[in-house]
């Protein structure tokens, strides 16, 4: 990972009403060598470090009780003498409300949790990145002498709310480079026409020192100029991968095959001919402005495609070794504890034990369960089949996770083909979600009828299925919030990947969900 290019003794400041979270957030600062950071466990301490001392950037979390992020933001950007202070909120979801209210109360940039450091890096360079083009534009204005001229702070793209391509052409800036002042001139004047932001080099090596300062979206390159050429100039774009994207169109008056092949040999996408017909180089301006924003949108997409595979392995990871052993740890510290005779005396620590042992079991079955939705996500799992007797996995489910309610097995004995570990996830999936709805002092009854080299097998109670976990046996796509609607999405894909399908019958009164399984 390249170094942050941020003088590390910055004050910086970080507010999270979760202190974990806020001592993460330290701890990926300190990695990235910034040794002055403050922590502020409410948006309203924030304002009071903020009023008290120099801080050079604030990074908060945008939903906290109180003055959440967004208000905190909008008090910085009306109360301090500093209104383009870098600002980076962290939401924990892409709600697209949100980020566009952040973006009009002038947020630097918004980074969504879960997020890693890759992601971190690179957002905070480009936030202190920003404020120094914002500082630079300001001096351009002094030097210009434009009195009392304002530098409105264009907002940061934000993730998920790019501008439509065509709006974002319109105001593209297309540096022209031509030795011969008239030249430049009409070119300018009829790109303005469009709209198009204009810049001049009257050489090559001025060209070559405006590009990195004001970075062009596209590039309209005369071949004959002294001193250095159009070919050089492309030569050294195209070296460079920090300019090596910017398209290239050469205009020039030589028209031979092999000036055209040399010039698209060495990267340029574009050979047009002088004179110039200004139609003929406003539509080749604007196809490959076309295509290069796209380009930028699959470059940005596939960045985020990288980001978020790396972090399902970081997901995989957490979930298979730093969760499970110290959640089995807890597991086995408990049941130690509630074996202990003193117990018998003391009901009210032994209930506290048990809340214990249940929640260190509810979170390792939802740590396993988020690694097998990952594996099934993303195609990387593979189920191994073998034959698997139905009414002793059922009864070692019903124990497994401490259901309740009295469970009727199926009075015909069943033998499913399936992957043992799989199945057994699914039916205590099952099982606990209708436990979770069956009211007190029913039963949850089970069912299994042989239907051609299917078992159908049914699971009746007497709750109502809630509107979400009917919709996520009804083909959402997506991974549902919260935990209820979690389970039986992972439910369905469990039973899909072992080539079975789950659905909820018709029944306004009950609950009957029909699973079918291949039979062994």
């Amino acid at each position: 990972m390249p170094a942050l290019n941020i003088d590390p003794t910055l004050p910086l400041l970080v507010v999270d009403d979760n202190q974990q979270m806020r001592s993460v957030v330290k701890g990926i600062l300190a990695d990235l060598g910034f040794v002055n950071v403050s922590l502020a466990g409410s948006g309203e301490e924030a304002c009071r470090i903020l009023a008290e001392r120099p801080i050079a950037a604030v990074i908060s979390d945008l939903d906290m009780p109180g003055m959440n992020g967004l208000q905190l933001l909008q008090w910085v950007r009306s109360n301090l003498s500093d209104r383009e202070l870098p600002f980076m909120l962290l939401p924990s979801e892409a709600n697209r409300d949100g980020l566009r209210a952040a973006a009009q109360a002038g947020v630097t940039d918004c980074l969504i949790k879960p997020f890693t450091l890759a992601t971190f890096h690179s957002k905070l360079q480009a936030m202190f990145q920003s404020r120094g083009d914002a500082a630079a534009r300001r001096a351009a204005l002094r030097r210009a002498a434009l009195p009392g001229a304002a530098v409105a702070s264009a907002p940061a793209p934000l993730i998920g709310m790019e501008r439509p391509l065509e709006e974002r052409l319109r105001e593209a800036t297309v540096l022209v480079v031509d030795d011969i002042a008239t030249n430049i001139k009409v070119i300018a004047g009829m790109l303005a026409e469009d709209g198009y932001g204009v810049k001049v080099a009257i050489s090559g090596k001025k060209a070559l020192e405006i590009i990195p300062v004001h970075r062009p979206d596209i590039i309209l390159l005369d071949v004959m100029m002294p001193e250095m050429d159009g070919f050089e100039v492309c030569r050294r774009l195209k070296a460079d991968p920090a300019t090596a994207d910017i398209p290239v169109i050469f205009l020039s008056a030589k028209d031979q095959a092999e000036d055209i092949i040399g010039g698209l040999e060495l990267g340029a996408v574009d050979y047009v001919t002088k004179p110039v017909d200004p139609a003929i180089l406003k539509a080749r301006l604007r196809t490959h402005l076309r295509l290069a924003g796209t380009m930028a949108e699959l470059r940005r997409q596939n960045s985020a495609v990288t980001d978020n595979a790396q972090l399902r392995e970081e997901v995989e990871r957490l979930s298979r070794y730093d969760l499970a052993t110290p959640l089995a740890e807890v597991l086995a510290a408990s049941e130690r504890l509630m074996a202990e005779p003193a117990l018998a005396a003391a009901p009210a620590l032994r209930a506290q034990l048990e809340a214990l042992d249940q929640a260190a079991r509810r979170a390792l079955r939802l740590a396993g369960l988020s690694l097998e939705l990952c594996r099934i996500e993303q195609g990387a799992c593979q189920p191994q089949a073998a034959p698997v007797a139905l009414n002793p996995l059922l009864a070692h489910a019903a124990a497994a996770i401490g259901v309740t309610h009295p469970v009727m097995l199926p009075a015909q004995p069943a033998t499913l083909l399936g992957d043992p570990a799989l199945c057994a996830m699914l039916f205590e999936h099952l099982l606990l979600n209708a436990a979770a709805h069956t009211p007190a002092g029913t039963s949850i009854v089970l069912g299994a009828t042989l239907e051609g080299s299917n078992w159908a097998l049914t699971v009746e109670y007497a709750g109502v299925l809630p509107a979400a976990q009917r919709a996520c046996l009804h083909g959402q796509a997506e991974r549902p919030d919260g935990e209820a609607a979690l389970t039986m999405y992972a439910a369905r894909l469990l039973a899909q990947v072992q080539g079975g399908t789950l659905a909820a019958l018709d029944d306004s009164a009950r609950t009957r969900l029909l699973l079918c399984l291949p039979s062994a």
